[in-house]
C-alpha cells in the first residue's frame, strides 16, 4: 500500500506491505517492507527524490535490509491517459542475512513507470528497476512488475499482480530469481 500527501511542489509518500502465504499447510511466503519517500517538484518534467526502505524476507535469507536512495526523475509527455517516467540515483545498503553476515555496499537505482488508464474500470502498469553495485560488480538485482487493477466502484478495485525479483549473487542457500503472484483488494478513503 502507499499513501501519498502533496503540499505545493513537495510530495509525501508512506507505504509498505506484509505477505505471508501457506500452501498444503506449508509457509512459503513471509516479507514485509517499510519506506517513506520525499519528491520536490523541479519544474514540469524533473523532480528530486529521497527514500528510505527497511525490508525482511525470510525466504531470501534476509534478517534486514535498509535502502538509503538520493536521485532524480524525470517524467515524459505522453497522451492524457498515459503517464511514463524514469528515475536515476544512488542507494546505500546495509544488509544482514540470517546467519548474522552483513554486508553494505553502494548500487546506481535505475527504475522506469508506464502506467496506462484503459478505459473506467481498468488500469494496468508495468515497472522495471536494476541495481548495479558500485562496490562489487558481480552483485547486481533486477525487479519488474506488470499489474492489472480492475476498477470495481469509487472505494473498491482489485490489482493483479506479478513480481520477479532477480539477484546475481543471493545470500548462500537462496535461489538468483524469486517471485510472487498476488491478488490484492485495494479500498481508498
Amino acid at each position: 500500500t502507499l499513501n501519498t500527501y502533496l503540499k505545493n511542489k513537495n510530495t509525501y509518500k508512506l507505504g509498505g506491505h506484509y505477505s505471508y502465504g501457506k500452501a498444503d499447510d506449508e509457509l512459503n511466503a513471509r516479507n514485509w517492507d517499510l519506506n517513506t519517500r520525499y519528491e520536490r517538484t523541479l519544474s514540469e518534467k524533473w523532480s528530486a527524490f529521497s527514500a528510505i526502505q527497511r525490508e525482511e524476507d525470510f525466504f531470501a535469507s534476509l534478517e534486514y535490509r535498509w535502502n538509503y536512495d538520493l536521485g532524480g526523475i524525470y517524467k515524459f509527455k505522453l497522451e492524457k491517459k498515459q503517464n511514463l517516467h524514469f528515475e536515476a540515483g544512488y542507494r546505500r545498503t546495509l544488509e544482514s542475512d540470517l546467519e548474522g553476515r552483513k554486508t553494505n555496499g553502494s548500487k546506481l537505482r535505475l527504475y522506469t513507470e508506464y502506467s496506462r488508464q484503459h478505459n473506467e474500470s481498468l488500469f494496468y502498469k508495468l515497472w522495471v528497476e536494476a541495481l548495479p553495485n558500485v562496490s562489487e560488480s558481480d552483485d547486481w538485482q533486477v525487479n519488474f512488475e506488470p499489474s492489472l487493477n480492475l476498477i470495481m466502484s469509487k472505494v473498491f478495485s482489485l490489482k493483479l499482480a506479478y513480481l520477479h525479483r532477480y539477484d546475481n549473487q543471493p545470500t548462500p542457500d537462496s535461489k538468483k530469481s524469486d517471485y510472487q503472484y498476488t491478488t490484492s483488494l485495494i479500498a481508498k478513503f
